[in-house]
């Protein structure tokens, strides 16, 4: 099932522009407010959007199709960065509430936002290596031929 010309498009946009906002906030984060597990996590997330700005590239180029199998990687790895994502929020949640903080610049409650966004890119990288993966992958080609299909 190929992507369409314009949906390839919007994911690229899409990427490209969390990879300029993940990486300006981690630079605002570190260097203005002084608060380096923000900034790490906005740094993360972009760097994550990276990743999955080149596996659409990739696929647009039809590059893929001959090294498919680092798709599989890909996939681990982002299923790594939505754990550390999810346990980033969850830990960052309780801090700010234990610790009844406001929503100021150094918050935890910002954090948390930086985390949910890194499990979110996380998950589009895991989702996107697993989708042009079963399209190039030949074991799911033979499983999606319809001559195989018995009713």
């Amino acid at each position: 099932m190929a992507v369409s010309r314009l949906r390839l498009a919007f994911r690229i946009g899409f990427a490209a522009l969390g990879i300029f906002v993940g990486l300006s906030a981690a630079v605002c984060w570190i260097h203005v407010f002084k608060s380096y597990d923000t900034g790490a996590f906005g740094g993360v997330s972009g760097l994550t959007a990276a990743v999955a700005l080149i596996i659409h590239i990739h696929y647009a180029r039809d590059q893929w199709q001959a090294s498919y199998g680092w798709l599989r990687g890909l996939m681990l790895s982002g299923c790594f960065v939505q754990l550390a994502g999810a346990c980033g929020f969850v830990t960052y949640l309780v801090l700010g509430i234990t610790n009844h903080q406001a929503l100021k610049p150094d918050s935890y409650y910002l954090t948390c936002v930086w985390c949910f966004l890194t499990w979110k890119w996380g998950f589009l990288l895991f989702f996107y290596a697993r989708m042009y993966r079963r399209e190039f992958d030949p074991t799911y080609q033979r499983m999606m031929e319809p001559g195989d299909v018995k009713v």
